[in-house]
């Protein structure tokens, strides 16, 4: 390539005129070529050299502007670049003829009189620097833009803190020019650095070791290998690195294992999906199974002799980590009966035979209260999704309750004495009194079901409905289960030996619990009255009970809360709700709290967030599995990997008791 002959004498009014001595070579850089007459879509203005000296051209180019104000016009000529936009209008532009691609390449040099053109940039005044400079950027591609709108970024930041003394004051040489400096890299596409950042390369060796390898330990092993190869030092660094990394996973490996065999920790985010044998109908298939594959299923024995068959369901250590406990009322009162279903609302009842109504949050305050009752409230049941309240007295009656006008909608007569317990589902409402009677009303039309008179032979202490069962108890510790389709008794369980206090069923399992401090399993689907699955004793009478995810949930007169495991009986976690001196009178559940109405206060319990472990969980394809929510196609256990638990209050957490036993 021929020498471009720059003329020092370039002067500013020379920029206007025609008379411009064109670049014979085209090189692209030079004045002539930059401030010559051709449209900027012209083979003739086109930058025919190689990429690497484009680069290293501009970077030079910018540390000769020893002038702020020439930094500053360029970073607001750049800073408001659409990058997208600049690359669509490049290629709108309009396509050379056909004859000038063929004198369209790249050089791999550099003009020879390239220290002319530093020369003529030096002596310029600012202002024909800048026009120059942006002829240039019209000739370049969105990744130069790129990397000189981020160095001149970088150069104006060094010149306000002091590294660059700019005006005169500090002449840059070819040194400073080519100096290398690894920092260079906050600048794409470039190979130098004039951030000013580090002066060194091997930033890693310039660390303290233990800093160093806390780096080096965020890497893959197979990038520390490649680590290795790089020096002695990093050779030497690599190898602890790695090493370390398998010394801790051990650790962890071998923690894991320990708990797993002591059978004391609990871990309280277990989740699995397991087999579980359920009695089936004359009219179902039954699941044949060899010996070894029936040892390993629950309840085995108890249905040694009944056709079975089995589901896959879903059990999770639920209540089994940290809490915050929140104090709701500290008002103390044996008599209090109450209904919250995880919202924002909470209903009251008591022996003064008024309906509180209350709203929780960081303080309970009382929205409103209903007079109408004229004797002791023993039932309460809160429906927000139809603005009810449904209430039951000692004065034989039901009424049901507008939230919005706290009046008193409709009234139910019908029994004879006390109302001692209530539940609804979809519009039908069960209620059980001390006269023995058990009857089933209509919220809709507001009148009893006439053929649903179900009888025991003692005051009837608990009731729970669904969509075709009504269960119920009584004093003498009878259970009845009644069928909704034909109105009649479907099955009697007569093991208890003391009033059952709380009922708890659906598909599959129903649980009761009575005075005495047991609790049963049984089976819903099986017509043997007194085969009973499984036996979860306590010291003192039950007074609240549930079944969630293979684990059953309980709330004993002794002041504790307790979790078993469904499957095997083992009691998995104690928690302390009450002194000594406090007595539980129910407990409610919901996703994440579990609501604790005692004898001296009213508090919730929220329990914190859990990311549910379904390591041990079978792989593949899991078929039809059976929740707490009834029978879901699943094919994953990733796919039900729920998480119902979050923790919203700001109290102090209360970490878990001594655990008794594992899953």
């Amino acid at each position: 390539m021929e020498s471009v002959k720059v003329s020092k004498s370039f002067s500013s009014g020379q920029l206007g005129s025609k008379t411009v001595t064109e670049c014979f070579n085209l090189c692209g850089i030079c004045p002539s070529c930059v401030f010559a007459l051709k449209p900027s879509s012209s083979s003739k203005s086109l930058w025919r050299v190689s990429d690497e000296f484009k680069r290293s051209f501009l970077v030079k180019l910018l540390l000769r502007c020893r002038n702020v104000q020439v930094l500053e016009s360029v970073q607001s000529a750049l800073c408001v670049t659409s990058w997208t936009l600049f690359t669509y209008g490049r290629c709108r532009g309009s396509t050379p003829p056909q004859d000038h691609f063929c004198s369209h390449r790249e050089l791999d040099g550099k003009p020879a009189d390239i220290n002319e053109i530093w020369s003529w940039f030096d002596s310029s005044p600012d202002w024909i620097k800048s026009s120059y400079l942006c002829h240039i950027f019209s000739r370049c591609d969105a990744e130069l833009l790129r990397m000189i709108s981020n160095l001149s970024s970088v150069l104006l930041v060094r010149h306000k803190r002091g590294f660059l003394q700019f005006n005169g004051s500090r002449n840059i040489s070819s040194h400073d020019v080519d100096s290398e400096d690894p920092a260079l890299m906050v600048v794409p596409g470039s190979s130098k650095s004039v951030s000013g950042v580090s002066l060194y390369r091997d930033f890693i060796g310039c660390l303290p070791v233990h800093l160093s390898k806390r780096i080096l330990g965020l890497l893959e092993e197979d990038t520390l290998r490649c680590c290795r190869m790089v020096c002695r030092y990093w050779q030497h660094l690599a190898q602890q690195t790695m090493e370390e990394v398998k010394f801790r996973k051990n650790i962890q490996n071998q923690i894991l294992s320990t708990m797993k065999r002591r059978r004391n920790v609990v871990s309280c985010t277990y989740a699995n999906i397991v087999d579980v044998l359920v009695p089936v109908k004359d009219d179902d298939p039954e699941d044949f199974h060899s010996t070894t594959e029936q040892k390993e299923r629950p309840f085995k024995a108890a249905y040694a002799k009944i056709k079975t068959k089995t589901l896959q369901m879903e059990e999770r250590n639920v209540y089994c980590g940290a809490y915050f406990t929140k104090v709701l009322l500290s008002k103390k009162d044996p008599h209090r009966v109450l209904d919250y279903r995880g919202g924002s609302l909470m209903a009251t009842g008591s022996k003064d035979s008024l309906v509180n109504l209350l709203y929780v949050a960081s303080e309970t305050t009382k929205v409103a209260t209903m007079r109408g009752h004229v004797g002791s409230i023993r039932a309460v049941l809160l429906c927000e999704d139809r603005d009810l309240v449904i209430t039951g007295s000692r004065d034989a009656s039901i009424r049901c309750w507008n939230l919005k006008t706290d009046k008193c909608e409709m009234t139910f007569y019908g029994h004879t004495d006390a109302i001692s317990c209530l539940d609804l589902h979809a519009g039908r409402l069960a209620s059980g009194s001390r006269d023995y009677l058990v009857k089933v009303w209509c919220l809709d039309t507001g009148k009893q079901f006439k053929d649903f008179n179900f009888k025991h032979v003692s005051p009837v202490q608990c009731v729970k409905i669904s969509k075709t069962t009504v269960c119920s108890s009584c004093v003498r510790g009878q259970v009845k289960l009644w069928s909704m389709e034909n109105t009649s008794l479907h099955r009697v369980i007569t093991a208890h030996r003391s009033p059952v206090k709380c009922l708890f069923f659906d598909e599959w399992h129903l649980l009761s619990g009575d005075s005495s401090g047991k609790v049963m399993a049984w089976s819903t689907n099986c017509d043997e009255k007194d085969l009973c699955l499984m036996t979860f004793n306590h010291p003192k009478e039950v007074s609240s009970l549930t079944l969630v995810y293979l684990r059953v949930v309980t709330g004993c007169v002794d002041g504790k809360i307790r979790i078993f495991n469904f499957l095997t009986g083992d009691c998995l976690r104690e928690i302390t709700a009450e002194a000594e001196t406090g007595r539980i009178l129910s407990l409610h559940f919901n996703d994440n709290s579990i609501l604790v109405n005692s004898a001296t206060s009213v508090k919730l319990y929220q329990f914190a967030k859990v990311f549910w472990d379904y390591a041990d969980s079978p792989p593949g394809d899991r078929g039809v599995v059976a929740t707490r929510n009834g029978l879901v196609s699943e094919k994953s256990p990733a796919l039900i990997r729920r998480i119902p638990f979050t923790s919203k209050d700001t109290a102090q957490p209360e970490f878990p008791v001594k655990p008794l036993n594992h899953r």
